[in-house]
């Protein structure tokens, strides 16, 4: 079965999100093939496989809370929602370049190839007409498009360090956002060799360096052995509110890391801090209660780091923070000897 081929009017959908639109369908597992001396200079610049640096990185959830939309507040919650999960990018890359002729996969997409000849192409869709065109830059692959309905998309890789990363820019216009979203991602060069297998089959196991920079367990994740940490993790979810609903803080600390990247406002906290933070809540509180709807998991990391997102409903009677609502929650979990702990909790959009 020959690589799949995108049609124009999938192109940028394609590239923005790495997700495809029109359904994965099987694909040809190919020896990868090494930048040879055909290649130019500059098809090596782009050409490898990269991985998701995410401490260089935006934060997605920092990048949606200072997002506005001219929508209703009521209609707010599900457009953000699926703008977040719309951008949140990819653990890996592939890139190959061949003079104009450009191949990309990722750990959320198959394999797919284009032309950047830089030639607008009109076409239509769902949409409407739709505008797109595929360039090199220089170094940087830019790809733009515009339809009839408002919306316009540009994605740009450019190779940076010496090629030792490749910098995604994303840049998103709806018409119900009162200004451009715009996200950048930095990836870190892992082979120099395009390796198409980062989607659909089983993973390698995590570079020296990775293994010296993390604390995790396990070989990169398969698509089954994935959908069994996301079964642990909603296991791990459901335990979690029913901890926070006794307002059992001991219990509640043994999902936590000893230090966390972010805990709602405050950055880089140990686990004591939350501790505080909770009992004081806790404490003061005659009641608590809160629900979680089934959540958004996106894996990281090659499966060693996840990405959970979910409608929360809250309750607190009495205390200081006595009040109700409704937010998009955020919790960050890594894996480790001692299983899945968060590393991150944040409301990523406040409902009501």
């Amino acid at each position: 079965m020959k690589r799949r081929r995108v049609s124009p009017h999938l192109l940028l959908p394609v590239c923005l999100t790495l997700v495809c639109a029109a359904g994965a369908g099987a694909q040809q597992r190919q020896r990868p093939a090494h930048v040879g001396s055909h290649a130019t200079a500059a098809d090596a610049r782009l050409t490898g496989v990269y991985r998701l640096n995410t401490e260089l990185s935006d934060r997605l959830y920092s990048v949606i809370s200072s997002a506005s939309s001219s929508l209703p507040f009521g209609e707010q919650q599900r457009f953000f929602i699926d703008l977040t999960e719309r951008i949140t990018p990819p653990d890996q890359l592939a890139l190959r370049r061949r003079g104009r002729t450009v191949e990309i996969a990722s750990s959320r997409a198959p394999r797919t190839s284009f032309v950047a000849d830089g030639r607008e192409r009109v076409g239509k869709s769902s949409a409407g007409t739709t505008r797109e065109r595929a360039a090199l830059e220089g170094d940087a692959l830019v790809l733009a498009s515009e339809n009839s309905r408002g919306e316009g998309y540009s994605v740009t890789f450019a190779p940076a360090d010496g090629g030792a990363r490749l910098r995604v820019t994303r840049r998103i216009t709806y018409r119900e956002l009162n200004q451009p979203v715009v996200i950048r991602s930095v990836y870190d060069r892992i082979s120099d060799v395009a390796r198409w297998e980062i989607y659909g089959a089983a993973r390698p196991g995590p570079s020296t360096v990775e293994s010296a920079a993390a604390p995790v367990v396990g070989a990169r994740a398969g698509r089954a052995e994935e959908a069994n940490e996301a079964g642990a993790l909603r296991a791990e979810l459901s335990a979690w509110v029913e901890a926070t609903n006794e307002k059992d803080v001991g219990r509640q600390m043994d999902f936590y890391a000893p230090r966390l990247a972010a805990y709602y406002l405050a950055r880089d906290k140990p686990r004591e801090f939350v501790r505080g933070d909770k009992s004081r809540v806790f404490g003061g509180a005659g009641a608590v209660a809160i629900s979680a709807e089934d959540p958004e998991i996106i894996f990281l990391e090659g499966g060693r780091a996840a990405v959970m997102r979910f409608r929360k409903r809250y309750r607190i009677e009495g205390g200081a923070r006595s009040g109700q609502g409704e937010v998009v929650q955020e919790l960050r979990w890594r894996k480790t000897v001692g299983g899945w702990k968060i590393y991150s909790e944040r409301d990523v959009r406040v409902i009501r």
